[in-house]
């Protein structure tokens, strides 16, 4: 069989898996009825122009939650969610198939944290509750829990945030992507430490596992549970490898890693491969 028979079955199976997804959740997902997209389209004009108000009254910058926030890739993922004191908010999940799902409900703030009441069925495109953690003019919205702390202080740490575009894996409030920033995000207290001042580069000293592996790198170099370092100076392989065990002067953790070129369909990391905090 040749190359461009395997494109074009690879294609069509795509496009029957599409179907399936589109039929069984887009289709049968009463969130997303023509006369609910109406609703929405209603509630988020009554956003915007609370919005609006807020800029012209106060410095609307300054709100230390209310906004119009996105995450996604641009393609099978956009998630854009609004927020008013008064309105509450709206969230839309949409891909290459169109409008996935959405929904409506109050928003709460107790000085800390923004709390989402929803008024119609949850299918999970969003939290009940989020912190906004401000970087500089920059405000993200992090779910208010300790592993998606973590995993916001991993992408801070291997440079995917701040972002220089849109897209990305964590809520941030329209119009800042743009802004420069400087220092660290104000994060609370107790997840610091997981913030590095500068990049902790480790080589793979052991294989414990299938999946397990050991670095040279530790609690002295300021490596925690949870921290996340990725394969570098392998040309055609993309991977990271999430700690577990942190001792003083090395670590335990499980390997994820895929070939960009397809010639290495599995490849399995050896010692003497380097890693590290930061994606170069």
């Amino acid at each position: 069989m040749n190359r461009l028979s395997l494109i074009l079955i690879a294609l069509l199976c795509l496009g029957i898996v599409g179907y399936i997804v589109f039929e069984f959740y887009v289709l049968r997902n009463a969130n997303v009825s023509a006369a609910n997209r109406a609703f929405i389209k209603e509630k988020i004009q009554k956003i915007e122009n609370e919005l609006t108000h807020l800029c012209e009254v106060d410095n609307f910058y300054d709100h230390p939650w209310a906004g119009w926030y996105y995450y996604g890739d641009g393609l099978g993922t956009n998630v854009d969610l609004l927020l008013a004191p008064e309105n509450g908010f709206t969230i839309t999940s949409s891909g290459c198939l169109g409008l996935y799902d959405q929904n409506h409900g109050t928003a709460d703030w107790d000085g800390n944290i923004v709390k989402l009441s929803s008024a119609w069925k949850v299918h999970k495109i969003f939290e009940s509750e989020y912190r906004p953690i401000r970087w500089g003019e920059r405000i993200y919205l992090i779910a208010n829990d300790t592993d998606a702390i973590v995993r916001f202080c991993n992408a801070v740490n291997s440079r995917r945030e701040p972002r220089d575009s849109i897209h990305g894996s964590f809520f941030l409030r329209h119009g800042a992507v743009n802004w420069e920033v400087e220092g660290k995000p104000e994060i609370p207290e107790e997840f610091m430490p997981y913030l590095l001042d500068e990049p902790v580069n480790a080589v793979i000293v052991s294989v414990k596992n299938t999946t397990t592996f050991v670095v040279d790198k530790g609690k002295n170099d300021g490596l925690l549970p949870g921290m996340e370092l990725y394969i570098i100076e392998q040309d055609d392989i993309f991977g990271w490898m999430e700690l577990t065990t942190i001792e003083e002067t090395q670590s335990e953790g499980t390997i994820s890693c895929y070939s960009f070129s397809g010639r290495n369909k599995k490849p399995v990391p050896q010692p003497g491969w380097q890693l590290s905090t930061s994606q170069r």
